[in-house]
């Protein structure tokens, strides 16, 4: 969910915020595009344990999630005094607002390109920046009242040492667009991000994963060797990935990269369950998947799909990122479409962002507030918030804390 800005400005085919309460579509539409050789699947049989591990107490899911999405970048420092004084400083302010639910990211971002140039905890193949996240997660059960920790992990988005010389995402543009991200299609790739995430479950206890806003690919992405492979196994050949045709709905070629990508997800959830079988997942959504379905052209992300693979859809419920001219509208829309698939939106989050990153402005707590009572209002069980900023205190603790009262 980093540098937003560029993202949606120069990625990714426009997709500006609309009303789509008149937009015909049936939520019962046809099945589901399944990749039934996943390359996944066999590195799923390689982890799976001859003895399934014992499952452990179930943690009961919590019926109204108050989410505080915090960026440990901004708690690192060089200096090991002052980052310990910021450790303090957010548990302080967990202690005030005491949200129920933590999405904590795990992964070190520290140019803001969305990608991962190093990570908070030990692993076998991204640079480790400092060891905060096993920290931070010990300090926040101990001294707080939160019930469930996620970690906030890419599942594409890695930015390996030069040596591995892996391929990554390319656009038919040429270069990369977007955030960094490897290749999905290339088996080394899905091998070593099985072993990130291994790695990372064997030293962290962990209530869910967060997966972030990567998991996408538009219409132009992606052309590398291993890419074009996998789509002549699917029946397209190179001149028919090149060519963009208007498409009225979602094209063939879309469909079958959301599956692979979200099969892709399910598959490093089922590694991880062998280590802690008890794991949620949630993903990061983009509005314009959920308030047109054509969108699945541009960002290979659907409802359906995203309700079959994942326990959550954490929707990026941002107005000011989409431009959108009427507020609650855009609100009242996203509800809408969403309980198409998700009636009592018991499985959906919304996400509000506390800055306008069109222009670095922070929202004010009041309107963070009166958009989550809007929420509530029209069945919204679910609210997050993103980003949290310890330093200047904002939102406001204090103000925020009523509004997270929950019986949760």
């Amino acid at each position: 969910m980093r540098n937003l800005k560029k993202l949606y400005k120069k990625i990714f085919t426009p997709c500006l915020y609309i009303s789509l309460g008149g937009l015909p579509f049936s939520a019962n539409a046809a099945e589901l595009t399944q990749i039934k050789h996943h390359p996944i699947n066999e590195i799923v049989q390689q982890n799976a344990f001859k003895k399934p591990i014992p499952s452990a107490k179930k943690a009961a899911k919590i019926d109204q999630m108050r989410i505080m999405h915090i960026d440990i970048d901004y708690v690192y420092d060089k200096d090991k005094k002052q980052q310990q004084a910021n450790i303090q400083a957010l548990i302080a302010r967990i202690q005030q607002i005491q949200p129920n639910t933590i999405f904590l990211q795990a992964f070190a971002d520290p140019d803001a390109n969305g990608s991962a140039d190093r990570v908070y905890f030990k692993n076998r193949h991204i640079p480790l920046r400092d060891n905060l996240f096993p920290l931070l997660i010990k300090q926040i059960r101990n001294k707080s009242r939160v019930k469930h920790i996620y970690a906030w992990l890419p599942l594409m988005a890695w930015e390996f040492p030069k040596s591995y010389q892996i391929p990554y995402i390319s656009h038919s543009e040429g270069g990369k667009q977007g955030y960094i991200r490897v290749s999905p299609f290339d088996q080394k790739n899905l091998k070593y991000v099985s072993e990130i995430f291994l790695d990372f479950m064997k030293s962290n206890s962990v209530d869910g994963v967060l997966y972030h806003d990567d998991i996408t690919m538009n219409d132009y992405e992606d052309i590398s060797t291993p890419a074009l492979s996998m789509y002549q196994s699917w029946g397209f050949d190179s001149e028919q990935v090149s060519q963009l045709p208007k498409y009225p709905k979602p094209s063939q070629l879309a469909q079958l990269k959301t599956a692979y990508l979200d099969q892709f997800a399910e598959g490093i959830t089922k590694i991880i369950r062998q280590q802690q079988p008890n794991i949620l997942t949630a993903r990061n959504m983009y509005a314009p998947v959920v308030l047109n379905p054509i969108s699945e052209n541009w960002f290979s992300q659907s409802m359906p799909s995203t309700y079959q693979h994942y326990d959550y859809n954490a929707i990026m419920a941002m107005p000011y990122m989409e431009e959108a001219d009427d507020h609650q509208q855009f609100y009242l829309d996203l509800i809408q479409q969403s309980k198409k698939y998700d009636p009592e939106l018991d499985r959906t989050i919304f996400e509000l962002q506390a800055v306008n990153w069109k222009n670095n402005q922070k929202l004010s707590t009041q309107e963070i507030i009166e958009t989550m009572q809007f929420l509530e209002k029209h069945g919204v069980k679910h609210i997050g918030y993103y980003p949290d900023d310890f330093v200047t205190e904002h939102p406001q603790p204090a103000r925020l804390k009523s509004a997270f009262s929950t019986d949760d």
